[in-house]
């Protein structure tokens, strides 16, 4: 892998020194209130899923649950969905590097799958703008390092597309996917819920989106974040996780965890954070 993007949120979101990093994973999974304190709940039909994205000192415990209950001994690959929040380069982006750098090693990029991706979804492009300074995918790889051990991904970076490109562009992953089944793939939307507001009104509009994702509907889902002012960043990347998952026969949803920034300390505007689980 000569062509690696380096990491560009160690040392803001998560530690830069692996050591240092590594002991913050353990605290996440171990040992934090908010965490699943080291049980491991093993979804053996997990395949799809949102997790939030912030800075591990207040989302890393919650993101902890979905973590601890895949399959590590049954994946291969993951589908990371991620937003683009600064809105930067093209609407809907691959990666143009073959791997990603994080503190604990580097990580391949399935180029083919994305490849394959394209064919199908004319309006995806390789640009490294969407990716170069964006922490939406990148906070997911050391949790998944963690977990997986040895993977390979696929960034896809989303800003600005309609219902109908989530839905074509989820219906397209799980076509591919359903070519290669003997590589085991999970696919994974990178998203915080509402922002900045107080914890009630966070709790009351994080329960609406939380609903429509736990329906396994994807347009329920978007319609009720616009209708009802809900600043959840990653709605498009769980749109189209949502499509997806439900073209491959996605039968139920599991609330893991719901929390926001105020349960790690005290402030009046919060943002709400939520694992779910996708399963089959």
């Amino acid at each position: 892998m000569a062509n690696i993007r380096p990491p560009a949120v160690a040392g803001s979101f998560y530690p830069s020194a692996a050591d240092e990093l590594d002991s913050v994973l353990e605290d996440c999974f171990l040992t934090h209130r908010l965490g699943p304190r080291g049980i491991s709940s093993v979804r053996p039909n997990l395949f799809a899923g949102i997790v939030p994205h912030a800075g591990y000192l207040y989302s890393g415990a919650c993101a902890a649950h979905f973590y601890s209950c895949l399959d590590s001994k049954n994946l291969d690959r993951v589908v990371l969905l991620g937003v683009n929040h600064r809105s930067h380069g093209h609407k809907a982006a691959l990666s143009p590097w073959d791997g990603w750098q994080t503190p604990l090693g580097k990580i391949p990029v399935d180029r083919a799958l994305g490849e394959s991706l394209a064919k199908l979804v004319g309006w995806l492009a390789y640009d490294e703008r969407p990716h170069v300074s964006e922490h939406s995918i990148e906070v997911q790889l050391p949790f998944l390092q963690r977990t997986l051990g040895e993977f390979a991904f696929l960034p896809i970076s989303l800003a600005h597309i309609s219902l109908a490109d989530c839905a074509a562009l989820g219906q397209a992953i799980a076509q591919v996917l359903q070519r290669e089944k003997n590589c085991k793939t999970v696919i994974l939307a990178s998203s915080d819920l509402n922002h900045y507001l107080s914890p009630q009104e966070t709790h009351r509009r994080d329960e609406l989106a939380i609903a429509q994702t736990l329906a396994l509907d994807p347009a329920g889902l978007l319609d009720v974040v616009v209708k009802n002012d809900i600043t959840m960043c990653g709605v498009l990347p769980s749109v189209a996780m949502l499509y997806a998952a439900t073209a491959l026969g996605a039968r139920q949803a599991a609330l893991l965890k719901h929390c926001h920034s105020g349960d790690v300390k005290p402030i009046q505007q919060v943002v709400g954070y939520a694992s779910i689980a996708v399963e089959s």
